[in-house]
């Protein structure tokens, strides 16, 4: 007899409601964070594209640019992760579970 995975690759565990609520809290700021820092990065993307193009602009600034994009980069990406690490933990709940996840 075959045995089919009864549970997430993540190594999620079930939560409890009041954790699912903590949960979906946390979610929700972090996606009106997450349009903050892209507003962020879209400031420091065309800071950048502005000191590789523009000719004459102080070499201090023209780093400051570049390092503030990076970092701008950076923090968007890692808000991704942390949204779709929390999007799988709330999915990954037994209720969400396709029937198939389940022995039988």
């Amino acid at each position: 007899m075959t045995k089919v995975h009864t549970g997430s690759v993540f190594g999620i565990r079930e939560l409890t409601e009041a954790q699912r609520a903590k949960t979906r809290e946390e979610l929700e700021w972090l996606e009106t964070d997450l349009i903050r820092r892209r507003k962020r990065l879209a400031y420091w993307t065309l800071r950048k594209t502005q000191a590789e193009t523009i000719p004459g602009i102080r070499e201090e600034l023209r780093q400051s640019a570049f390092y503030f994009h990076a970092r701008a980069q950076e923090l968007v990406n890692s808000g991704e992760k942390l949204r779709a690490y929390l999007m799988v933990e709330l999915q990954d709940q037994p209720e969400h579970l396709a029937a198939y996840h389940y022995e039988h």
